[in-house]
């Protein structure tokens, strides 16, 4: 059945009649753009800038919300490359409005004519409708892929419960709220802060946006699928050509190493930052407006930038993102692999084991080329990883001249973990300044990525986590949860573009392998990437009765209370504080007291909008207490339990156990 729905060939490319997320220009003759037709679309992003004209530099016009209809008169291409549709809309009150909108998030009817060998096919493979759709898309540009269902046999609702437990996955604490979580040791609320994984950058991640990145339904089109693709090597398939393409507009493109000195020259010189670059338009997004490139133009406060290139947020896999923005969403400091937990040492690899010339000079594709030969992983996977743990202008980890460990490279960060006598970085030049297995010591550039694509071959692709997707998320063999290579959540789908960068139109048309994992009891439809900014925290600072004592003493995670008073108490006075001064209290004062029992309802409404509700139950009965002087009132009534039950220090846990920053936990 495989070997006959490839050869079915690229006719029904043009065939296909269903709305797509990928941009549909593909799916265009080219032959249309010597006169441009007006055609229907609607908008595919959420919250969509529109802008005065290509490119995120521009001011923003208005916005528009998924599945908005618009009409494309036009098309530009924006400095950086990417390309913008020129559009035309029915705004309020009726009014036609025109502006420009980035491709990514333009969605057109394409045409379908069913493939019947194709839809047996998915039906053998037990993929579920809510996933057909999407693969029938790429099916019809790239009918030679072959998509297998991995099967995992298990409950998402378990995988994301799991996943979801504190320290497991990072998002940038620049991200807006709802990426971020407030679970027991994830969130302070007395401060209203995230704890910090590795330093402050990188904070716990939601349980909302961990199911959206982990739903593979979010990622199938035609770039971020490429977080499917089995990782062994291919010599057939992969090539020098390839990898170049790759690492055009990275420290890498035009760079040389000096093989066994650890020298590099030209521009691919590693410029020794901490990050990747930020450089180019919207690095960071903020929850106003979306673009492709991660929108932080002028636009008048829609889009919020951060100077910390490390807080880089990664748009919606739907999204095209320019070369050199996807390239901006690298780790900071990378996987930082706890090397003693399982599976890290089970290579029986030497400290000679990998072969190098010593002398003359190589470029990077040409060692990268190498290293995924001997390694047996996609060298295209290694450039990923790469850039993803070093950004497009190199890292601290590979300039070779961190203190103290000068003259050692760490390309992918293995072992770089924070711990209490050495940052992430340090940690991982240590690792590399040992003798002992995988090549070590990384003296040299050509070693270090030699090397490291050994231990990542060994370690990874050889024990089944062989694709970007499993490498994060490992939902196989017998150490599900664990054993994960970085907890950047976005990692993923990052690399997955990268990757697919390297891939050529010609290349793209043979027979590339794809494993796409499946889960029981999945959501009917796709779940969606959490959008709502502001602070989450809607928890009383203090409740109070004025003149009456409260059971139990008040606590911030204790929602119901009780009070008796005298039949002849006619009313009561209740004081209550938010927490945050940015949340707002409803429901006190003075309220009238029935015969039997009352409900006082006090609501906090977050920042956000989260709303938390208390209780106070008043019953007033003959020989109950009457008014005290001085007792309640909210000062009495914010006691230490109030503000304990939530600890304010750091989350971090055993850092030998889990990987801070966007590193890794091996367990």
């Amino acid at each position: 059945m495989r070997k006959k729905y490839m050869k079915r060939g690229a006719a029904l490319a043009l065939g296909l009649l269903l709305a797509v997320h990928q941009p549909a220009v593909s799916f265009l003759p080219a032959m249309e753009a010597a006169a441009y037709t007006e055609r229907t679309a609607s908008i595919s992003g959420t919250n969509v800038n529109v802008r005065s004209g290509p490119g995120t530099t521009n001011s923003v016009v208005t916005k528009l919300t998924k599945g908005a209809a618009v009409t494309v008169i036009g098309e530009q291409t924006a400095s950086d490359g990417a390309l913008w549709y020129q559009i035309r809309f029915t705004g309020s009150g009726g009014t036609q409005t025109t502006g420009f909108v980035s491709s990514a998030y333009i969605k057109f009817p394409v045409a379908y004519t069913s493939d019947a060998d194709f839809e047996a096919y998915l039906t053998a493979q037990g993929f579920p409708e809510s996933y057909k759709d999407s693969l029938r898309a790429l099916h019809a540009q790239y009918p030679n892929w072959v998509f297998t269902a991995q099967q995992t046999g298990l409950n998402w609702d378990e995988v994301i419960y799991n996943e979801s437990i504190v320290g497991t996955n990072l998002v940038s604490s620049g991200s807006i709220s709802s990426w971020k979580s407030t679970a027991a040791g994830a969130y302070d609320w007395n401060t209203s802060t995230w704890p910090g994984f590795d330093g402050s950058s990188w904070v716990a991640a939601s349980q909302e946006i961990i199911s959206y990145y982990m739903d593979p339904r979010n990622f199938l089109d035609e770039h971020y699928v490429f977080q499917f693709l089995l990782q062994s090597y291919d010599g057939a398939v992969q090539n020098v050509e390839g990898l170049q393409t790759m690492l055009k507009g990275t420290f890498m493109e035009n760079g040389s190493v000096q093989t066994g000195s650890g020298t590099s020259s030209g521009s691919g010189t590693s410029s020794g930052t901490d990050s990747g670059s930020s450089d180019g338009p919207g690095a960071s997004t903020g929850p106003g407006g979306t673009d492709a490139s991660g929108g932080s133009g002028s636009s008048s406060g829609s889009e919020s930038s951060s100077s910390d290139s490390t807080e880089v947020r990664f748009e919606s896999p739907s999204v095209a993102m320019s070369r050199n923005q996807t390239a901006t969403v690298a780790s900071s400091y990378g996987p930082g692999m706890d090397l003693g937990g399982s599976g890290s040492g089970t290579s029986s690899g030497s400290s000679g084991s990998v072969t190098a010339p010593s002398s003359g000079s190589s470029s990077y594709a040409e060692i990268i080329m190498r290293a995924g030969e001997q390694s047996g992983v996609n060298p295209y996977v290694l450039a990923a990883m790469i850039i993803q743990e070093n950004g497009i202008n190199g890292s601290s980890s590979i300039s070779g001249t961190r203190s103290p460990y000068e003259g050692y490279y760490n390309f992918y960060n293995i072992g770089a973990y924070a711990t209490g006598s050495m940052d992430a970085v340090t940690r991982g030049l240590w690792y590399a300044s040992q003798s002992g297995t995988y090549g070590r010591p990384w003296n040299t550039v050509e070693k270090a990525i030699l090397g490291g694509a050994e231990y990542y071959g060994t370690n990874f692709v050889k024990a089944g986590q062989d694709t970007f997707y499993l490498k994060k998320f490992n939902v196989q063999g017998s150490n599900l949860y664990k054993h994960q290579y970085m907890t950047n959540i976005q990692a993923a789908a990052s690399e997955g573009y990268e990757m697919s960068t390297a891939y050529s139109d010609e290349m793209k048309k043979l027979p590339l392998q794809f494993k796409i994992p499946v889960y029981n009891n999945m959501p009917a439809t796709p779940c969606t990437k959490p959008a709502v900014d502001g602070s989450p925290n809607n928890k009383l600072g203090g409740l109070a009765v004025d003149g009456f004592a409260l059971t139990p003493t008040f606590n911030m995670d204790t929602a119901s209370y009780d009070l008796i008073v005298d039949h002849s108490v006619a009313s009561v006075t209740v004081q209550a504080s938010a927490l945050d001064s940015k949340a707002s209290v409803s429901g006190t004062g003075t309220v009238d007291l029935q015969s039997g029992i009352n409900e006082i309802k006090v609501n906090v409404k977050a920042e956000n909008g989260a709303v938390r509700e208390y209780v106070i139950h008043v019953v007033r009965q003959a020989g109950g207490p009457t008014y005290t002087q001085g007792a309640g009132g909210l000062d009495s009534g914010v006691s230490a339990a109030g503000r304990s039950s939530q600890t304010s220090g750091s989350s971090q846990g055993d850092s030998q156990d889990m990987y801070t920053g966007p590193g890794m936990a091996i367990q």
